[in-house]
């Protein structure tokens, strides 16, 4: 996280803010063809991983039929992307005339980026269902450290060709990162083995469970990229810069609190395969307050100290970015939240409702509710604004619709998950900012206060925001890591 944050301060300073918002809008050119790619992501994760859980499962033809039909999906994607995202990307976006000839390029390596990520789908999926977290975890260390390089090494390439330059290095970490993953999987599990051949009724099932995903996706990143959109159409390509530097601090943030779902979201699936639906449940709503607490470390002296790490992130600070990037640390947290809840529903296979009902609604309100914002306003922090809230709403809609499909139940959710979680935020608030008040604006001071917030947060986590149950699992847990040290101490003595 600490590298990805370093990299869009140096993109930003390498790239202008006009250039960083003209690889933003491209990314979101390409965002509205990956409808198909996340759709299918979804399904194939859900499938092998139920597969991998059941005691007698079959997940190499899971596999092997899933790999080829992504087969022939990404030739119809590259084709779509071809002819309509060069049409639109020529034709319907705010572009400016001497970055026009570069971002045709950046297209193309947009384009095979999507096209290798759709083709690892079902070696990625097999990594999570067999739980092998520290190969997700070294490769992604591998991937952040050398993005920070690229932006890094920005500084010595001509100014014209830089924004070129930064996307054909990006295309070219994303292929190898891929290519690693699939080597990884051929290396280590037996249900990677290729062969020719599709399993007809298991196709069927994952299509109709991809269709149903895939409609959801399509209202959703119409919606999302669309966004992008009306900001460049209505504010420019500078505004478009600030959303990108939103939405890269959200993602950041959301793959720390994510790290603990990596962690369930098999196992929330597998449970629900064996019928283990105790420990399935324990799991949603145990899971549900962690991703949330994880957030809280980073949003809760975030929100008091954004003015200064944003200066110390970015430098020069555009216009409105306070505004943009409070406003996506909330919603990571919202996200974060509702991770578990989403993946016990996705386990049922009782998806329709759940998913494209409030997709539809959060298309009607978020998209048309923030061109009408913009024009009246004319303000994007009241439009970002508006957004947020709409996002909000939206999730409270599927909480409302999986209590239908799922175990889940409005008042368990309440008092399991609401409740611990809004009193540590209050009193994570409140100790936060007495903290700041001792404590001036400069890196030392930061440092401290991140220091002792995290374990001011950690005893009001451990004492108001766990149940019983779960306090005793995180004492096992500290007194297993306290005798591992100790071990490893007197060993290396």
């Amino acid at each position: 996280m600490w590298f990805n944050l370093w990299a869009t301060r140096l993109v930003l300073a390498n790239l202008g803010v006009d250039n960083m918002g003209v690889y933003g809008v491209i990314g979101s050119v390409v965002g509205l063809f990956s409808i198909l790619t996340s759709g299918i992501t979804t399904a194939v994760q859900r499938y092998i991983t139920f597969e991998v859980g059941k005691k007698e499962g079959n997940a190499n033809e899971v596999f092997t039929s899933c790999l080829n039909v992504i087969f022939a999906l990404s030739i119809f994607i590259l084709i779509a992307l071809e002819l309509i995202g060069m049409w639109f990307l020529k034709n319907g976006i705010n572009i400016p005339y001497e970055a026009q000839s570069a971002a045709v390029w950046v297209f193309q390596f947009s384009v095979l980026t999507c096209i290798v990520t759709l083709i690892s789908i079902p070696y990625n999926a097999l990594i999570i269902a067999h739980e092998k977290l520290g190969a997700f975890a070294w490769i992604s260390i591998v991937q952040v450290l050398l993005n920070w390089g690229v932006a890094y090494c920005l500084s010595y390439t001509a100014f014209e060709h830089r924004l070129l330059t930064y996307a054909f290095l990006l295309a070219l970490i994303s292929i190898l990162i891929q290519m690693i993953y699939q080597i990884y999987c051929r290396l280590t599990f037996k249900e990677s083995r290729y062969h020719w051949g599709v399993n007809k009724h298991l196709v069927k099932e994952i299509g109709k469970f991809t269709g149903i995903s895939t409609t959801s996706n399509i209202l959703n990143v119409i919606t999302n990229q669309g966004l992008v959109l009306v900001i460049n159409w209505t504010f420019g390509v500078g505004i478009n810069a600030v959303y990108q530097i939103a939405l890269q601090l959200k993602n950041s943030i959301m793959s720390f609190g994510m790290n603990i779902f990596k962690a369930i979201s098999p196992q929330i699936t597998k449970t629900y395969a064996n019928g283990e639906m105790d420990i399935h449940k324990k799991l949603v709503y145990s899971g549900s307050k962690a991703e949330m607490y994880m957030i809280f470390f980073i949003m809760v002296p975030f929100l008091f100290k954004t003015d200064y790490i944003l200066y110390l992130w970015l430098g020069n600070v555009p216009e409105y970015t306070v505004q943009f990037c409070r406003s996506m640390v909330i919603l990571s947290m919202v996200y974060a939240g509702f991770e578990p809840i989403r993946t016990a529903v996705m386990a049922t296979n009782r998806i329709g409702r759940f998913l494209i009902a409030p997709e539809f609604f959060y298309f009607i309100a978020s998209l048309l509710g923030s061109c009408l914002v913009a024009k009246l306003t004319n303000n994007p922090a009241i439009m970002v604004y508006f957004v947020v809230i709409m996002d909000i709403l939206t999730c409270l809609y599927r909480i409302y619709l999986a209590r239908n499909v799922s175990f889940i139940r409005i008042v368990d959710l309440g008092k399991n998950v609401c409740l611990p979680s809004f009193c540590v935020f209050v009193v994570s608030c409140i100790s936060c900012y007495l903290l700041t008040k001792v404590l001036c604006d400069n890196i030392s001071q930061l440092l401290i206060l991140l220091l002792l917030n995290s374990l001011v947060q950690s005893f009001i986590i451990y004492y108001v925001g766990l149940n019983k149950l779960e306090r005793q699992i995180a004492k096992g847990v500290i007194l297993k890591a306290i005798l591992l040290f100790k071990g490893g101490t007197n060993r290396t003595i």
